[in-house]
């Protein structure tokens, strides 16, 4: 009901959050092609991060309080996991189709890649089933594999126990046979964190229990080591502003008996992980504890920049992180390890819909009447439908200075025919929606 309400405000045009970034992808192939996810929507960059466009939810085919994950395939198709389905674009973001099969109409929470064949993408549903007769809640949790860029797709394995909810999964680079996958059991008042683990893909799995600590409610894959896939990173998630932990998980190669160990504990939230391609540095962030960075050999890590960190990637010997308008990007890079950031986007940078699809596709047609509206509710301009530009106001991409003392976005403008304190009440009723749709970046 909340969500329904939500979704039917005023603001449902940006979900009834406030805006930000969360998530870096990036294209093996297309050094050129960057995505950034937003909370209303999808920012393509077709030269590096110099410029973007937007790609509004209802192109993509959602419309809520949801954070897809995306990847790139060889061919440079978008897949993305959504509460929808899975949502493929095959010509460059503009137009959008659901994968169809059994995968319809199930809630897909979270894919990966293949690290060595970007064609082979692994995609994974799990959502509420029923209630047993013992008032039991049931959940239905199933992966899929495609090897063919998202064309065909195939079951791994049987479901999971349905005693589970499911929050992440990952393939490892050194072992093209092993799976990992987080979930939850009891995931109402008394949730307790499990780590699964196949070394056949997918056909039969193993249970290890991750224990929750101080309120913490459930546990997410950040990485695998690329070197060691008995080597994996997991982080926790808490209450808004409680303090989560990155946890190490290794055992021997020749099949010890795993352990865990709390690697760093963090101020809040842990919104972003990255490792170097050869696993020698492990990056970390948060909003409250800015970037901080440590040797694998010694995990003694040291603070770096002070941002307000959403996300961190790590390509091309690059350093990327998301963060707001305080810090003074919503897109940065930095070349000295998180030291310091060059700004690469600002809201008020952002150039409208993508220009490159034309009337016709669903970015433009669903996207180019939209983006008034949005770009005021960013704080960028105002919602400007006098004649003479057809309603569009600076859809073009202009941008008006910002007001003195802010950082490249009005931020302190409220949006259009709401108060102030209404947005911030349907805000933080949004945020209290538990969101297993934020699982990494």
């Amino acid at each position: 009901m909340l969500a329904a309400t939500v979704a039917g405000a005023p603001l449902a045009r940006a979900n009834s959050r406030f805006p930000e970034s969360n998530q870096l992808v990036f294209s093996k192939e297309d050094p050129d092609l960057v995505l950034l996810r937003v909370t209303f929507g999808l920012l393509v960059s077709h030269d590096r991060g110099k410029t973007f466009g937007w790609v509004c939810e209802q192109s993509i085919g959602f419309s809520g309080i949801e954070d897809p994950m995306y990847t790139v395939t060889p061919s440079k198709a978008i897949v993305g996991s959504t509460f929808q389905g899975v949502t493929i674009s095959r010509d460059n973001a503009c137009g959008w189709s659901f994968a169809g099969g059994d995968l319809e109409n199930q809630v897909f929470i979270d894919l990966t890649t293949n690290p060595h064949d970007a064609k082979n993408i692994v995609v994974f549903a799990s959502s509420y089933d029923k209630q047993d007769d013992a008032g039991n809640i049931l959940f239905s949790s199933r992966i899929w594999e495609t090897k063919d860029e998202a064309r065909t797709f195939q079951q791994l394995g049987q479901a999971f126990d349905p005693a589970l909810l499911g929050y992440t999964l990952d393939l490892t680079s050194s072992d093209p046979d092993r799976i990992y996958v987080t979930a939850v059991r009891s995931p109402g008042t008394a949730p307790q964190g499990v780590l699964l683990v196949s070394k056949d893909h997918g056909q039969t799995w193993t249970e290890e229990s991750v224990p929750l600590i101080d309120g913490e409610r459930a546990v997410f894959i950040a990485a695998v080591d690329p070197t060691n896939s008995e080597r994996v990173y997991l982080r926790t998630s808490n209450s808004v502003d409680k303090p989560t932990r990155l946890i190490l998980r290794e055992a021997e190669p020749d099949g010890g008996v795993p352990t865990q160990r709390t690697l760093h504990r963090a101020s809040g939230a842990l919104m972003g992980f990255a490792l170097t391609p050869d696993g020698s540095k492990v990056f970390i962030g948060g909003p409250k504890d800015g970037v901080k960075v440590a040797s694998t050999q010694d995990y003694a890590f040291t603070q770096k920049a002070n941002i307000e960190t959403q996300c961190l990637a790590y390509n091309d010997g690059v350093l990327w992180a998301c963060s707001n308008e305080r810090s003074g990007f919503i897109a940065g890079r930095s070349t000295d390890d998180g030291a310091t950031f060059e700004p690469t986007l600002r809201f008020c940078d952002i150039g409208g819909p993508l220009t490159s699809c034309g009337p016709g596709t669903p970015t433009n047609d669903r996207c180019v009447p939209n983006w008034p509206a949005q770009k005021a509710l960013i704080g960028c301009g105002r919602l400007d439908t006098g004649a003479g530009d057809g309603g569009l106001g600076d859809a073009g991409g202009t941008s008006h200075p910002p007001p003195s003392g802010s950082k490249g976005c009005d931020c302190q403008a409220s949006p259009a025919g709401t108060s102030m304190g209404a947005f911030v009440t349907i805000v933080g009723a949004a945020l209290g929606i538990v969101r297993r749709a934020r699982r990494r970046s």
